[in-house]
């Protein structure tokens, strides 16, 4: 299985690590991790545009939603964004932790996401 990682960009130097445990599947990281495009007058719609093209291609997508401040579980806008755009393309979405507790959880349970809760070897 193709699995597109995502997460915050507080969260990219821990993308490597995520990705090295993931086995018997080809992962990518999101656009923005791969490199910075500073004259670029709208760099974030490149990043988006690059990142559904990635979708588009990929057979999952994993959020690697880990702890922000005292938030457990962290999704932010952009991963909430791109999970949207996936589950248009009727791609798999997992969370590498629980559904956080935030008052967007219903949006985030209606995009039916599969809850890894830190084991990778879940997914299928």
């Amino acid at each position: 299985m193709n699995i597109l990682l995502i997460s915050q960009k507080e969260f990219f130097k821990e993308l490597p690590i995520i990705r090295f445990n993931i086995k018997n599947h080809t992962t990518f990281l999101q656009t923005m991790e791969l490199g910075k495009t500073y004259n670029y007058i709208n760099k974030n719609k490149l990043f988006l545009d690059k990142d559904i093209e990635l979708i588009k291609q990929v057979d999952a997508l994993l959020v690697c939603n880990l702890k922000k401040g005292k938030e457990e579980n962290h999704i932010g806008p952009y991963c909430l964004m791109l999970m949207a755009i996936a589950h248009s393309y009727e791609k798999k979405i997992y969370l590498l932790y629980d559904l956080p507790k935030t008052k967007f959880k219903e949006e985030l349970d209606s995009l039916e996401p599969i809850c890894l809760l830190g084991d990778l070897k879940n997914i299928r």
